[in-house]
């Protein structure tokens, strides 16, 4: 029934596909989201039935001119919902798996049509990353168990700095996933390790220096608990990056 409701709806209200938009509704994706997304992970078997309604909202997206999107933040929430959506594209394109880490190339090989390109999901993520805010990091979501959670609703560009600060303080406050202290030990999430430069004052990119929590902590001291960021500040401590689990991010 949920598939026959979001296809009517799709079928009703959205407009045909140009060959080229300059704008995109981000409604279906939304729907889709806030109906499949719960606190204990992605309903898969859901979206499988909806799979014609992401089939479309990325159609949609295949056509848009991201150049001429009206801002900055309507580029970054384009590209966010671009690499979730064509990321659970790919579970479904090859479910039943366990893991992402089952097909290969997922990231570097598979190729999706996004802003009439062929785009691999690490080259999405790439055009995100381009935009130079970090907490995109903290938004895209590679359906792993060690990702940060899915988000229940689609990004849009007139709330995405509120949706960006939520995503960061839920992940950076989960001590299995984000961050947590032990003794001398600042203990990360391997995205961290991944996109060092990413986190690294301006002056050090280009560098050979690796992070250190005395460069990390004043970027992500305004998403801490006041506990925890006082506690990094207070102790001198080495990094060290969290085991990161592949399993998938399904709802359990």
């Amino acid at each position: 029934m949920a598939a026959v409701i979001v296809g009517l709806w799709l079928a009703l209200f959205a407009p045909a596909v140009p060959a080229a938009q300059s704008d995109v509704d981000h409604g279906p994706w939304d729907y889709l989201m806030r109906r499949y997304v719960t606190p204990r992970g992605v309903d898969y078997e859901g979206l499988r039935a909806d799979q014609a309604a992401v089939e479309q909202y990325l159609a949609a997206l295949s056509a848009v001119e991201v150049d001429a999107l009206p801002s900055a933040e309507a580029k970054l929430a384009f590209w966010i919902n671009a690499y979730n959506a064509n990321v659970v594209k790919g579970v479904l394109d090859h479910s039943p798996i366990a893991s992402v880490k089952e097909v290969k190339g997922f990231f570097d090989r598979l190729r999706y049509r996004v802003a009439g390109r062929e785009l691999t999901l690490n080259e999405i993520e790439g055009e995100g990353r381009a935009l130079g805010d970090w907490r995109v990091h903290f938004a895209v979501v590679c359906a792993s168990s060690s990702c940060p959670p899915l988000r229940a609703e689609a990004y849009v560009a007139d709330r995405l700095d509120a949706q960006l600060a939520d995503q960061t303080r839920q992940f950076l406050g989960d001590p299995q996933r984000g961050i947590r202290v032990e003794g001398t030990m600042l203990w990360l999430s391997r995205i961290f390790d991944w996109y060092q430069t990413d986190f690294l004052p301006a002056t050090e990119r280009g560098r050979s220096r690796r992070l250190t929590a005395e460069q990390l902590l004043p970027l992500i001291a305004p998403y801490l608990d006041l506990r925890v960021a006082h506690t990094i500040k207070s102790r001198r401590l080495s990094i060290r990056f969290l085991k990161y689990g592949w399993s998938l991010n399904e709802q359990h």
